[in-house]
């Protein structure tokens, strides 16, 4: 990992950023920490991403930003990896929450795709078996 001043570069092959928007932030300040190489979203995360844009501004920043990233596109396997991961993972078992939908769909294309997943969110995914993390500070 290499420092910019304020910004830092994760390089290497990580499979995108979820529920970021969900911060007590907005997208510019999250996506202005991050100079990501090697990096893809799928489409879900690229739909996620954009709820979080309120504003004209940020929508056009946030869409500006997310095309420099690979677009991974939701197709029949990564549907019954999604499904495979619902059954198991649909309800709380000792202290793990239950996941959610858009965490089980991003969690089965990084899987599928063996790509390490970038999340400010690691608890929505630590529990998950055969998942890659990659967590970032808030």
């Amino acid at each position: 990992m290499t420092n910019y001043g304020n910004r830092k570069e994760i390089s290497g092959r990580y499979f995108g950023i979820s529920r970021f928007v969900q911060e007590k932030r907005s997208c510019k300040v999250v996506l202005d920490s991050l100079v990501v190489s090697d990096t893809y979203i799928c489409d879900i995360t690229f739909l996620e991403i954009l709820t979080g844009c309120f504003t004209v501004e940020k929508r056009e920043y946030t869409l500006n930003w997310l095309e420099v990233y690979g677009l991974l596109k939701y197709n029949e396997k990564i549907s019954d990896k999604s499904i495979q991961l619902m059954k198991r993972y649909c309800i709380q078992r000792s202290g793990q929450p239950a996941l959610r939908l858009a965490d089980c769909l991003i969690a089965a294309f990084a899987i599928h795709y063996n790509m390490e997943l970038l999340t400010f969110n690691k608890k929505d995914f630590e529990f998950i078996q055969g998942i890659s993390i990659h967590p970032l500070s808030k």
